[in-house]
């Protein structure tokens, strides 16, 4: 399974988060936040445990260091991306140390997996004047098969009356992509080849390199909006190493099945626009949309929306609601024809499907033991095109605790 490994991307560090970080170092010495995250998905397929902790340490009077540690197991069952089997298939791509396992007939073809991640993120935030500011970060993740090494650096310049906030920023990643038994597949490679004992590669290698252009105004005492531009490309192993694609005939069923096959470069851009604004009632109000699209010819648009609504003695009370819809991969197949050539790239991974997604849940804030303790619930439906697995549903909880210290 892979990881959170797009930590790095800049775009995530939008203005107005990093306005309040920088205010929350400005009034303490130290600000902790710690939180533990549950993801569970229906029919016993993925199941999460995370433990983020973090912590902001004020240096003097222009330096901040941010350090955090990511710990998460998942476990469950993914599917592979081939189609369901009229007769028992053995399948012998096991994720993540996993085993091979038979799946019965007319179920989904899914593969089991046990996983484990560590990850370290480390920040400095110095204030060069009044107006300027520079953040730099590194971090490193680490998995049974999947290494994670990154580096970013953000500038953020205000204007005189610190009405107008621009901000550029640039990072890079390296990672290493790897079977938990080692080696990588032969891409479109046959997995009945040389008696189930298919031909493998060596580790795969991906370097991703992104960049971001944004603007914050305020345009009021009550009204903040923003505005960003991100560009990211990729290059190297960008397939997945345990998803599969079955080639069936005119009654579907299956004939052959083969590793999948990316291609091995993506460019991916982004363009993101944010308005929070401040009711009468001090009710705030978050909404945002985003426009994505890459050469793999995905599309998609994300509405975000959240109503803080503030309770009496600290409380208080965040609806959310995010709706998602993306376009397939110029790759993506539900499955290949018996007798055709087979292509150079295709994939049956229902991340690169047509899809719909809706996240509907809320938060609840509270003051408890000097700091404030945060829970969230939230359910999330996504539903496929094509997919041999045409829906997934979702329940996530999250429960926080923030503190300062002196």
């Amino acid at each position: 399974m892979k990881s959170i490994r797009n930590k790095l991307a800049i775009a995530t560090c939008t203005l107005l988060s990093q306005g309040a970080q920088q205010a929350a170092a400005t009034d303490s010495s130290w600000t902790t936040n710690t939180s533990y995250l549950f993801y569970s998905e229906a029919d016993n397929r993925v199941t999460v445990h995370k433990i983020i902790t973090n912590a902001d340490v004020t240096l003097g009077d222009s330096d901040v260091l941010s350090l955090e540690a990511v710990y998460d197991t998942v476990t469950g069952a993914t599917p592979t991306g081939a189609v369901k089997s009229v007769n028992t298939v053995s399948v012998t791509t096991p994720s993540s140390g996993g085993n091979g396992f038979a799946t019965a007939a007319g179920t989904p073809d899914l593969v089991q997996f046990d996983d484990t991640r560590l990850g370290v993120n480390v920040g400095w935030a110095h204030n060069y004047n009044r107006t300027l500011k520079v953040n730099y970060g590194a971090s490193v993740s680490v998995e049974r098969d999947y290494e994670a090494y990154g580096g970013s650096l953000t500038v953020n310049k205000e204007t005189s009356d610190r009405s107008l906030t621009f901000t550029a920023g640039v990072a890079g990643s390296y990672d290493t992509i790897f079977q938990s038994s080692g080696g990588t597949p032969k891409p479109m490679g046959d997995v009945k080849e040389n008696n189930y004992s298919p031909q493998f590669f060596g580790e795969g290698n991906k370097r991703s390199y992104q960049g971001i252009l944004g603007v914050s105004r305020i345009l009021n005492r009550r009204t903040v909006a923003e505005f960003n531009y991100t560009i990211g490309a990729l290059d190297g192993y960008l397939t997945d190493p345990y998803k599969l694609i079955s080639m069936t005939d005119t009654n579907g069923v299956e004939m052959e099945r083969y590793f999948e096959s990316r291609p091995d470069s993506r460019l991916r851009q982004t363009v993101y626009g944010g308005l929070v604004h401040r009711l009468d009632n001090k009710d705030t109000i978050h909404l945002s949309y985003r426009f994505y699209w890459d050469d793999w010819d995905i599309n998609s648009h994300t509405i975000n929306y959240r109503h803080r609504r503030n309770l009496s003695d600290g409380r208080y009370l965040e609806p959310h609601l995010r709706i998602y819809h993306q376009t397939a991969a110029d790759f993506f197949h539900h499955s290949l024809k018996y007798g055709q050539p087979l292509p150079e790239y295709a994939s049956a991974d229902y991340r690169l499907d047509e899809m719909s997604s809706l996240t509907l849940g809320a938060k609840y804030g509270l003051p408890a033991w000097g700091g404030t303790l945060r829970f969230r619930l939230e359910y999330l439906y996504q539903s496929f095109s094509e997919a041999e697995y045409d829906t997934n549903k979702a329940l996530i909880f999250q429960a926080s605790y923030k503190k300062e210290f002196d």
